[in-house]
């Protein structure tokens, strides 16, 4: 449990690295954007690919498909009901794409993999990369269209099939087909992803750090119903709809618990560099990001004791 809550600190630590290097202009103009670039174009797709083909077998891939779609039909319920409480509230068109978002897709791979593995031990991870699994293939292809077409650069907003399949969502793609026929990448090419991969975590909580350096210079944030919503989203409603989703179907025991525990975890922290990336409300992302981050620190340890 305190390797769990470490592994929140080290996030503020390096988002708080980014502030620092912007706040006092250590960085130089559009640092934050290079950053995004990189993140959203490079190291999330080489990020899928690898962790994908390491962490997947066929025979695992094929046993999840009943929790994969599970999984899938409480993300999809979760986006709409994202959208319709930001047209109940009247959002801006930016700001409903970054809340859509936000609501709907949870930090289930850099805070949850230790957290994971702290409390329910090995045994819980092959339900964690299946959450995963399903986070990262509509994270980069539902989420990443949302944000995109909210953008006032029209090149993102047409349509086409390039669009849709977004570098993270080929990256995921080819990591299932490695996994599904037990293929290996060639040593180089692996090590080169590896690498690439590596710098998404670090490179996107410092993109983070950067943006809520340019949003507190306004003033400081005060929290707002639509960040309160999505806190009731991240941490009461969404685990909820895991719970009885999972439930109605028979399922219970360890599955259940590494289920409700994934769906209880913050807002997914590559929103914010997403949305900075599509110009598209990226200081409000990062708020929404850190706001759950912290409030997670409470919320890890209750669930935690009640799964317990």
């Amino acid at each position: 449990m305190i390797n769990g809550i470490i592994s929140v600190l080290v996030v503020f630590l390096l988002m708080g690295t980014g502030f620092y290097f912007t706040r006092t202009k250590k960085w130089v103009q559009g640092t934050s954007q290079i950053f995004s670039t990189v993140v959203v174009q490079i190291a999330a797709p080489a990020l899928a690919i690898v962790s994908i083909e390491n962490r997947f077998t066929p025979a695992l891939l094929k046993s999840s498909l009943w929790n994969l779609l599970i999984v899938a039909c409480v993300m999809l319920l979760m986006h709409f009901l994202g959208r319709l409480l930001g047209n109940l509230m009247n959002l801006p068109k930016k700001k409903k794409a970054v809340f859509t978002t936000t609501f709907t897709f949870n930090n289930s791979m850099f805070i949850g993999l230790p957290i994971i593995s702290i409390i329910f031990g090995h045994d819980g991870l092959p339900y964690l990369f299946t959450f995963y699994l399903v986070t990262i293939t509509l994270f980069w292809s539902l989420g990443a269209w949302t944000i995109s077409q909210a953008s006032d650069q029209v090149r993102f907003r047409a349509f086409s099939v390039r669009r849709i399949f977004s570098p993270g969502l080929i990256g995921v793609l080819i990591g299932c087909l490695l996994a599904g026929f037990s293929l290996k990448l060639p040593l180089v090419l692996e090590t080169i992803l590896t690498y690439l991969g590596d710098l998404c975590v670090p490179l996107s909580l410092l993109g983070i750090g950067a943006n809520l350096s340019s949003s507190l210079s306004k003033g400081m944030m005060k929290i707002t119903i639509d960040q309160i919503v999505i806190l009731f989203g991240k941490f009461v409603l969404n685990p909820l709809l895991i719970w009885g989703a999972f439930s109605l179907m028979g399922v219970s025991g360890l599955p259940l618990k590494v289920f409700i525990m994934a769906a209880s975890l913050p807002c997914h922290a590559q929103t914010a560099i997403l949305a900075q990336f599509y110009d598209v409300e990226g200081e409000y992302a990062s708020n929404l990001v850190s706001l759950s981050t912290l409030v997670s620190l409470i919320t890890i340890p209750v669930y935690a004791g009640i799964l317990l």
